[in-house]
């Protein structure tokens, strides 16, 4: 039986980006405190994961941005910024019925 706390850890892992709490940073920690929790462990390695790719994405485009070459990539960029954002509320919705979650090509 999946608690409320690790319900609401493994949803705050997901979505914390969303309240300017930390993008990597909190799912780092939660990853890093909660190893002997299967289920928010999960979740948490999912989030991480999928927001370091992000952010990898969105700092080599606004690279490419300045050198003139990356002007052609910011529709990408919005692409999988809007990709991002909606497996991230799924990612969330999944973790608040108890289910795990894998964030597709991950």
């Amino acid at each position: 039986m999946i608690s409320g706390e690790q319900k609401f850890l493994a949803i705050l892992s997901h979505l914390a980006y969303l309240f300017g709490i930390g993008l990597i940073i909190v799912p780092l920690i939660i990853v890093l405190l909660k190893k002997n929790d299967p289920f928010v462990h999960e979740h948490a390695k999912q989030a991480l994961i999928a927001q370091t790719l992000f952010v990898l994405c969105s700092t080599l485009v606004m690279f490419l941005v300045h050198i003139l070459i990356g002007i052609l990539l910011i529709p990408f960029l919005c692409i999988i910024g809007a990709g991002f954002f909606i497996t991230s509320l799924i990612a969330a919705y999944k973790a608040m019925k108890g289910y795990s979650y894998a964030y597709p090509l991950i």
